[in-house]
């Protein structure tokens, strides 16, 4: 190695070389990494690494700038820096920009020599130079997978390994540096960030999304942070795109040539043509189990070409499991599927047709029947079905097997009975029971002479699972067989059947019949079967109260369950919304009870009538809570007037509907609606103690304090059962407030004690936390002299401070609405008098009572203010009278 110094002037460096970047324009702050970087006061190094991409420029000048630029030195590398020369002059130009470097400090004239990286005494002084420092400064080293050339590098070191204590020398790469990274993790002078770490969370992606307004509506979102596995360019490039064309479509289907060119510029061009070529084949597929890739590419090392790929340098594929599965990242698998079906459609089908071949092969009929279908061979698609579509059915592959009945159809193909029964099972599934009556119309028209045992126990569990659904729409039944216990079939059977125990109130006898099925599906791997099962044991814990047990099996169930439109996925939704709302929290009932109504779309079955009845009341019951008081007053009125009368409503859900909407038209002074609402309710109600629930609620909002508590002490007789079993906790609450009002503390105090024993165990917080300030108040001043009901009651406080919801504002009474309705009209002062035949005098009193509740002082204003809440909308108008 060199010891002299060969003295020269330093080369000239670009400005922009050595400057902090500027933030983008869709710039989103991540302080959880920044919180990470600082702990680089005492380590010699920094590394952020991963592919392009993934953040770390934006990353480092944040830090940059955050830091205090004074303190920090930045070099952006680039090709030139290769040559070693200008590397040192561009590093030294750096330092010389930190204002807390002093003017006279060797680092601002320090000539570079012709091979600096080599001269050991040059690298002396520039450490001397360090560590003579006030404070310690960063050089962040940006791009420096750009640097391939071993000089700068080994010069890099050296000054690594003299530690000068006035320098952290920070590099962000696409490949780790051949610096002594080991050395310094065991030193524990290495702070590290990896692309795990540089992945937007969903709270970031959602910061950065919201930049695209409305092209990027808020439910897709996590599919979106899903598609793109939290990559951050993936993200920006789907803003952009949402930006560009008004929404996601392109992007998603890999037609956006601005992302096609980014990717083959930023991903793919660091690949070889051999390595494209492979990524290219396989993206036929979404998942490559071991084996496969071989047969597809036709090359022998294959398996360890795509490990090679998976490898931090390039992280493309993901390979998970022994043997390994592996999967392109599925951005990047969207656009070369896309850009392969473009090019070569016809080699495209060749390979699919390998794919179902391979997977037929290995006894896995799902994707061998997807691959025959994408390949475009109708024989083979009708092959697979005649002998895997019961089996898929009861799997839960049904939107594989929409496609390959949409093939067959298209081809003008006759599925015969058997595909026939299984396209109704589907249709049904979709709550779509016109056209499952269609279906199984076809089936009856193509029924072969002999069926098979099996084909008639289908038959008939079609017929029965269309009349469950919807009576009208089921056509007789024709006789059938029962089916043979060891049969999936037999399973599905009975989870129907369970519904008729249910409906004849046999609860415990269906529960045993559930579980039984439940445990033969789940080895089986029935999963349509095991979230049927889960699904109606949820409905029956929610039946019994047990509420926790209700949102555990739903989620179960869920998570069986990702069609695009599902019955059984509506209704484990629509229970982890009643859940969450129990739990008093609506953000969370409003997410799940927005997914019902893609999952149901416009299906005209009868359950799926009663099921958006369900979930429009606990979305709005969720949006009311949240303080879209009137929007949340409104959904619940439109969705019970949709369904109809209540005697087309299943009991538990009249009982919850009405409860829910009475408490909040009463709460928001909608006294007209909360009457129509028990009108609504009384023919399937009858004798129910919600009934007299509401009829409580009613007296105590009208200052009848006596009678509202003797109509709750008369909840607990028999003849006057709930249908909810946490109702029996707001009638306990309802007659705290009436013990309260009519100054009987003790009394309150006790039924207080009362609701928290019983709410405990059930995690219901609901009526405690949205309870009247008054009630709230007592809770509070109850504190510590609660008994085992202290922790629950401590846990209701903490979750009503975490919402703050708004204050709910005075409601106006019915005669204010009448005047208010009239205000936009332009009649004056006395025509409204002459209207609603009262005196002027009374309308004035009821207007200063409108700007006062408004918090307005003109007619223009109250009348701008009450459309905003929709105090005007034409539906409340028209109840409210």
């Amino acid at each position: 190695m060199r010891q002299c110094h060969d003295v020269g002037v330093r080369r000239r460096v670009p400005r922009t070389k050595i400057t902090v970047p500027g933030p983008p324009a869709d710039f989103v702050s991540r302080p959880r990494l920044l919180g990470v970087l600082d702990e680089a006061g005492e380590a010699a190094l920094v590394f952020v690494g991963a592919p392009a991409g993934f953040g770390k420029t934006v990353l480092l000048a944040e830090w940059a700038r955050y830091r205090d630029g004074e303190t920090v030195a930045w070099l952006s590398a680039d090709a030139d820096d290769n040559d070693d020369r200008l590397f040192w002059s561009a590093v030294l130009e750096a330092f010389g920009r930190c204002g807390r470097i002093p003017r006279d400090n060797p680092l601002r004239w320090l000539a570079v020599p012709t091979a600096p990286s080599t001269d050991l005494a040059f690298l002396a002084r520039v450490a001397d130079a360090l560590d003579t420092l006030p404070e310690p400064v960063v050089l962040v080293l940006d791009s420096a997978q750009e640097i391939t050339a071993p000089g700068p590098w080994q010069g890099l070191r050296s000054l690594v390994r003299h530690q000068p204590a006035g320098l952290c020398l920070a590099v962000a790469s696409r490949r780790e540096p051949p610096l002594p990274l080991g050395r310094a993790r065991l030193a524990d002078r290495l702070v590290e960030i990896g692309a795990s770490r540089l992945r937007f969370t969903a709270e970031e992606a959602t910061v950065l999304l919201a930049t695209a307004g409305p092209a990027i509506p808020r439910d897709q979102l996590a599919g979106l942070v899903a598609r793109t596995g939290g990559w951050p360019a993936g993200l920006r490039l789907a803003t952009a795109s949402a930006t560009r064309h008004g929404s996601l479509r392109d992007f998603a289907t890999g037609r956006d040539g601005a992302v096609l060119a980014y990717l083959t510029d930023e991903v793919l061009a660091a690949l070889s043509a051999a390595q494209r070529e492979l990524l290219r084949t396989i993206s036929i597929c979404d998942d490559v189990p071991a084996g496969l890739a071989p047969v597809l590419s036709g090359r022998a090392d294959a398996e360890a070409a795509l490990r090679e790929l998976g490898g931090p340098a390039t992280q493309v594929v993901e390979s998970v499991g022994a043997p390994p599965n592996h999967r392109v990242l599925p951005l990047l698998r969207t656009y070369l599927r896309a850009e392969l079906q473009r090019r070569a459609p016809d080699r495209t089908r060749a390979l699919h047709a390998k794919a179902a071949r391979w997977f037929a092969g290995q006894d896995r009929p799902a994707p061998a029947l997807l691959h025959s279908v994408r390949s475009g061979h109708p024989g083979r698609v009708g092959e697979l079905l005649s002998e895997h579509a019961v089996t898929l059915f009861l799997a839960g592959e049904h939107q594989v097997l929409r496609l390959a009945l949409s093939l067959l159809e298209d081809r003008r193909i006759p599925a015969g009975a058997p595909a026939a029964l299984i396209s109704a099972g589907l249709c049904l599934e979709a709550a779509e029971t016109s056209a499952a009556a269609l279906q199984l119309a076809r089936a009856e028209a193509s029924w072969p002479e002999r069926p098979a045992p099996e084909l008639l126990v289908l038959r008939q569990l079609m017929y029965a699972w269309l009349a469950q659904l919807d009576h009208a729409a089921a056509p007789a039944a024709p006789a059938g067989e029962e089916p043979s216990g060891d049969s999936g079939l037999a399973g599905l059977a009975t989870v129907h059947h369970a519904g008729v125990l249910i409906a004849r109130d046999e609860r415990e006898a269906a529960r045993e019949a559930l579980l039984r099925v439940l445990g033969a599906a789940e080895r089986a791997r029935e999963d349509f079967t095991v979230a049927q099962c889960l699904t109606t044991l949820a409905e029956l814990a929610c039946h019994d109260g047990d509420y926790r047990a209700t949102e555990t099996l739903a989620r179960r169930a869920a998570a069986r369950l990702d069609p695009p439109r599902s019955l059984q996925g509506a209704r484990a939704g629509a229970l982890l919304a009643y859940g969450a709302l129990l739990r008093g929290e609506p953000a969370d009932c409003l997410k799940h009870a927005k997914r019902i109504g893609r999952l149901l779309g416009d299906a005209p079955a009868r359950a799926a009538g009663e099921l958006r009845l369900f979930a429009e009341t606990l979305r709005g019951a969720a949006e009311f809570e949240l303080g879209a008081w009137h929007a949340g007053l409104r959904r619940m009125r439109r969705a019970r007037t949709r369904l109809g009368t209540g005697r087309a409503c299943p009991p538990g859900h009249a009982a919850l509907c009405a409860v829910l909407e009475q408490r909040a038209a009463l709460r928001l002074g909608a006294a007209g609606q909360a009457r129509e609402t028990v009108r609504w309710a009384l023919p399937i109600l009858t004798g129910s103690g919600e009934l007299l629930l509401m009829r409580a609620r009613t007296q105590l909002r009208l200052g009848r304090h006596h009678a509202a508590g003797s109509l709750l002490r008369s909840l607990p007789d028999e003849e006057a059962p709930m249908q909810l079993r946490w109702a029996a906790i707001e009638a306990a609450l309802l007659g705290v407030q009436a013990a309260l009002a009519s100054g009987a503390p003790d009394r309150a105090a006790r039924l207080l004690d009362e609701a928290l024993r019983a709410a405990e165990p059930t995690g219901v917080r609901f009526p405690f936390v949205f309870g009247p300030p008054e009630l709230i108040a007592f809770l509070t001043s109850r504190l510590g002299g609660l008994g085992a009901g202290e922790r629950f009651a401590g846990e209701i406080l903490a979750v009503r401070r975490r919402l703050r919801t708004p204050p709910m504002p005075a409601p106006l009474t019915e005669r204010e609405r009448s005047v208010l309705r009239l205000l936009p009209t332009q009649r004056s002062i006395d025509e409204i008098a002459q209207d609603l035949t009262v005196s002027p005098n009374t309308v004035k009193t009821h207007v200063r009572g409108i700007y006062t509740k408004l918090d307005v002082r003109s007619r223009r204003e109250a009348v701008a203010i009450a459309r905003e809440r929709g105090l005007l909308d034409a539906e409340v108008a028209d109840f409210s009278v």
